[in-house]
């Protein structure tokens, strides 16, 4: 839903929203509805440290035609508000539905086993009675993978995934009549890709003139280039997303009513990322059946 621009953007809710929907939805099937309305395939697209640098969210320097394209035609939720500033606590709300604080997760790296100070290695240990959502929709009938990453705070249990690995997919299940719940997380814009012992010396396509330097950092040329290489990055992450779209064309998937959505788990970069609650992306797209 298209509200006020200054308005943040929610990560836990709306997604756990998103999954009860469909799970409502699938109950709703039993009573006569068609079966594409009531197991729809998802695709589910994460990104890392992204902000609203995204054309949709009017930043005119990102290039990001794919998302662009999703925000005209779908959702954009820009009204809500997500539970934590950084990616694993945010990550075991998004998974779970839960605030972080009432499941354990809410300290940022629990395995932390390096600094002194910390209380780690340990990990979270949710309520039986709390259940990750793909468990719900495995349980509907889904075949649900996740290629790679999870970062939960609390493992990965083996009721929540039919696939999880580098290679998962949803071209990998059997039966290619079952419905599918697809994750794919892009590592592309997470904030260590512009270490420079991962950058090499590479120059940014993106002019630094051009980047808006957030008041919080100074305006230097470093800071700078450091914002190009992220946007360069960006537009790379677009590109990824693009290919796992023209996948769902291919198997056909686009004229038989999917939902696709793409969300990051945290702002970009210093401060924006682990410090404060900042403005994170969220777009959203369904089709309806038969399109």
């Amino acid at each position: 839903m298209q509200m006020s621009p200054r308005s943040s953007i929610t990560i836990s809710l709306a997604l756990a929203l998103t999954a009860g929907a469909v799970i409502t939805a699938t109950a709703a099937g039993a009573q006569g509805a068609p079966a594409a309305v009531r197991h729809p395939n998802i695709l589910w697209i994460s990104t890392e440290d992204l902000s609203p640098r995204i054309g949709a969210y009017g930043d005119k320097v990102a290039r990001t035609p794919t998302l662009d394209q999703l925000a005209r035609e779908g959702m954009r939720f820009t009204n809500a508000f997500t539970t934590a500033p950084v990616c694993a606590p945010s990550r075991a709300a998004i998974i779970t539905g839960m605030w972080q604080n009432a499941i354990g997760a809410q300290h940022m790296r629990t395995g932390e086993n390096t600094i002194a100070d910390l209380p780690g290695p340990y990990e979270a240990v949710p309520p039986f009675y709390v259940k990750a959502f793909p468990e719900y929709l495995r349980a509907a009938g889904y075949y649900t993978t996740n290629n790679v990453k999870t970062d939960y705070q609390f493992g990965s249990p083996f009721t929540i995934w039919d696939e999880l690995s580098d290679k998962a997919h949803w071209r990998n299940r059997p039966d290619k009549r079952q419905p599918f719940f697809s994750v794919f997380n892009i590592m592309t814009t997470h904030e260590s890709m512009v270490f420079p012992g991962v950058l090499k010396g590479r120059k940014p396509v993106t002019d630094p003139s051009q980047v808006v330097v957030p008041p919080y950092y100074p305006d230097t040329p470093k800071v700078r280039e450091g914002l190009a290489q992220w946007y360069d990055n960006i537009a790379k992450m677009d590109g990824e997303v693009g290919a796992l779209l023209r996948q769902l064309e291919e198997d056909g998937m686009i004229a038989r009513g999917q939902g696709r959505m793409t969300f990051t788990d945290a702002g970009a970069l210093a401060r924006e990322a682990n410090y404060i609650n900042r403005f994170d992306g969220l777009d959203l797209r369904w089709l309806p059946a038969g399109r």
